[in-house]
């Protein structure tokens, strides 16, 4: 199988429809590298289940450790009946089995729940994702901090939780750090700013809008250079019950670590 068939594979193509919110993800992969993930799914008790990580390291291809996680999450997810902690703790240590000395990976893992607008998450190590939330004449930038180590690199890691409730209009970006380092011609990064700017200058349309926009804009910024770093954003937003039986989909929109 190619890097390109593993990579379509691993993609999630399903978008469950989740009453009130509306979410979209996609990613720009580099030199066929491969090694960010991205996974959304319905859970069985109706809630949404979010996961984006960056694989790292040398020697075995991230692209076959990422598709160890991605059997790893999608597994434990059907059976899972304890905390998003102790199933970090169980990802961590199973992946520890696999993954060489010299590899690891980020990983936020997101659980939302529409019948009480609240979402429960997990973040080893990831790049903070963020909420946006209107405050005013301006957004109000809430970050979701780590709440433990990335995964596969010590053992017997301990996690911390965190749990925010949601309200309409609240816009979740979760995305990897290849993103913000898109460089052009001139050795330039894209930055964090410019990412941020970008993200809040369409920020009321559809998930769908916001992720198409800030990807094509960072392209343009590039101007053609190419790219060194796979780079994934996800986005996803809550809407109210009437708007969200005509949007396709949602993902957690999250908040505040424990």
């Amino acid at each position: 199988m190619t890097p390109t068939t593993l990579r379509e594979r691993i993609f999630p193509t399903a978008h469950p429809v989740i009453p009130g919110l509306d979410y979209f993800g996609d990613w720009r992969p580099a030199r066929g590298k491969g090694a960010d993930y991205i996974d959304y799914f319905k859970m069985k008790d109706g809630n949404l289940g979010l996961a984006v990580g960056d694989v790292r390291g040398k020697g075995v291809p991230p692209a076959l450790l990422k598709t160890s996680l991605h059997s790893m999450i999608r597994a434990l997810r059907v059976a899972r009946s304890f905390s998003l902690k102790a199933l970090m703790r169980t990802i961590d240590k199973i992946f520890s089995e696999v993954c060489p000395d010299n590899s690891y990976a980020t990983l936020f893992v997101g659980e939302y729940d529409p019948s009480s607008g609240r979402l429960h998450y997990v973040n080893a190590g990831h790049e903070p994702p963020f909420v946006l939330r209107r405050n005013g004449g301006h957004f109000q930038t809430v970050f979701l901090e780590p709440g433990g180590p990335v995964i596969g690199m010590l053992r017997e890691s301990s996690y911390r939780e965190g749990v925010v409730s949601l309200t309409p209009g609240d816009v979740l970006v979760a995305y990897t750090d290849g993103l913000c380092e898109t460089t052009n011609l001139s050795g330039e990064q894209w930055g964090w700013p410019r990412f941020l700017k970008a993200v809040e200058d369409c920020a009321d349309q559809h998930a769908r809008d916001i992720v198409e926009s800030v990807m094509q804009t960072s392209e343009t910024f590039a101007g053609g250079a190419p790219a060194h770093d796979d780079a994934t954003l996800f986005v996803g937003r809550v809407q109210d019950t009437a708007a969200g039986l005509h949007c396709w989909d949602a993902e957690c929109v999250a908040v505040a670590a424990a």
